[in-house]
């Protein structure tokens, strides 16, 4: 094998070296994996060889070497058994890394804000992997003691705080906005980790974005990221709790936040929208009540964008502070919801300005649906309509003090003067209804009734599609009550 390594190594370095930019292209894309099979004795070599490749002519070229350094790392850092040797990497490689971030390339530059935050997460979970108990070794191979795991996790953490966090801040305020967008999803996108990182084979796959589909972000909701069941509006609610890791460290979010701040006023809506999608990875990193209320004044500032994406977006992520993601899968008894979300419920549904009154009914539609009001029973398409402890249908003083209120704030808007708000409140109601408790189901019926009534008494006439989604949710009601058990 080892004469085999031999000769395969001055093939991969005359490839690296090929005139044609395509054939040095394939060799950079290929550099993790030429690590694996060489094996850790021509570590040093490959790195050399890469370290070219970041230096290549061709901007292609350099970005996808760029794109592979978090794959490089990781594989050097498994297939290593000296801890030297995973230093010397990171050491080689991140050095180059601030060279890159004035590259004159823009492509380059996005793919440095891509492989920085993938660089983040690994570190980040490669130091809370070195604090756990490592599997059995085997034989004739030393593991590594607790004091240089120690030592390890601080030189993970000073790489983390020195290089990545200061290349991710300049990033932030590049002058394209692709490359701030890049950025800032960067950093969205390792605090969605769902796991800690272990030591395996599976994470290159994670850290290589070009090998999924091409899908537009500003197409999917926030939502979508925390659970796979998809309702009609594609918001979605989360069956499990799976479990998050905070990637930033509370002072490094503070660090962050005045350069989230200016880009929330940027002329590029899409650089204002993705600024705003990083609020529930941030508030992911911190606990404390000063610094979550500073992060969700970005959301509290995009709800009024004159951009439809950038204030749903706003108002999503604003929602999406009490979940998972934001709390480490942990649960806050809807204080988050009662105290920062609802508040600001109230005053959408109270504006005169009907954009904003549209944007409370998402609000609702989103807190209803993510679980958000934690008194709430949540039931399956198809599944009776619980009752409560007693056995009656009568409204148990936990649901009203959360999912009620939120609910009441909806049916606020039941005889709203714009027609579209009117529609949307049926609509709204009919996509949550099959998630109510039963007191909360005949609350919503009494309010649509009450809005047919209202209707039809309307000046000029009755508006058909008001009409209809508010039948509509009122069948789905019913059909709920009908499969309900008959009580002996």
């Amino acid at each position: 094998v080892y004469l085999l390594q031999c000769k395969l190594l001055p093939v991969a370095s005359n490839l690296a070296e090929d005139r044609v930019a395509t054939v040095r292209l394939s060799v950079a894309a290929q550099s993790d994996r030429l690590c694996k099979a060489l094996g850790e004795h021509w570590f040093n070599v490959i790195i050399d060889l890469l370290q070219a490749l970041l230096s290549d002519g061709d901007e292609r070229v350099r970005s996808e070497a760029v794109l592979c350094m978090p794959r490089f790392v990781e594989s050097v850092v498994t297939g290593s058994s000296q801890a030297d040797k995973n230093d010397r990497v990171l050491e080689s490689l991140l050095p180059q890394a601030l060279r890159i971030q004035n590259d004159a390339s823009a492509q380059v530059r996005s793919s440095l804000a891509t492989a920085a935050g993938e660089l983040l997460v690994l570190l980040v979970g490669l130091g809370g992997a070195s604090n756990q108990v490592d599997p059995p070794l085997s034989p004739g191979r030393v593991g590594p003691s607790s004091d240089e795991g120690t030592q390890t996790q601080k030189h993970h953490n000073h790489h983390v705080d020195d290089t990545l966090i200061p290349i991710l801040q300049k990033m932030l305020q590049d002058p394209d906005p692709s490359v701030v967008t890049a950025s800032l999803r960067a950093v969205t996108n390792a605090s969605r980790s769902s796991a800690p990182r272990h030591r395996s084979e599976s994470l290159s796959r994670s850290l290589t974005p070009r090998h999924e589909p091409s899908i537009d972000d500003d197409l999917i909701s926030i939502s979508s990221h925390q659970s796979s069941h998809t309702v009609q509006s594609q918001l979605s609610f989360e069956p499990t709790r799976p479990v998050f890791i905070p990637v930033l460290s509370e002072n490094q979010v503070l660090r962050l936040l005045p350069t989230l701040s200016s880009l929330s006023t940027s002329p590029k809506w899409r650089v204002r929208q993705s600024a705003v999608e990083i609020v529930p990875a941030l508030l992911g990193c911190t606990r404390r009540h000063e610094t979550r209320q500073e992060i969700s004044k970005l959301c509290l500032t995009l709800m009024s964008d004159k951009v439809d994406a950038v204030r749903n977006t706003a108002a999503e992520c604003l929602c999406l502070g009490g979940g998972s993601l934001a709390r480490h899968g942990e649960d806050d008894g809807g204080e988050w919801t009662s105290r920062i979300v609802v508040p600001h419920l109230r005053s959408c549904s109270e504006s005169k300005n009907s954009r904003q009154r549209m944007l409370t009914l998402k609000m609702v539609e989103i807190i209803i649906t993510n679980g958000l009001c934690p008194a709430t029973t949540r039931a399956t398409p198809g599944s009776p309509v619980p009752l409560n402890n007693e056995g009656s249908s009568s409204p148990s003083s936990i649901a009203e003090t959360l999912s009620r209120k939120v609910l009441a704030v909806a049916s606020s808007l039941i005889d709203d003067k714009v027609a579209n708000v009117r529609l949307n409140v049926g609509r709204v109601f009919g996509s949550i209804m099959y998630l109510l408790e039963r007191s909360d189901v005949d609350y919503v019926v009494d309010k649509l009734e009450k809005q047919l009534d209202l209707e039809s008494k309307r000046e000029g006439g009755a508006d058909r599609d008001v009409l209809f989604y508010a039948q509509q949710a009122i069948l789905s009601a019913q059909t709920l009550l009908r499969r309900e058990p008959s009580i002996s």
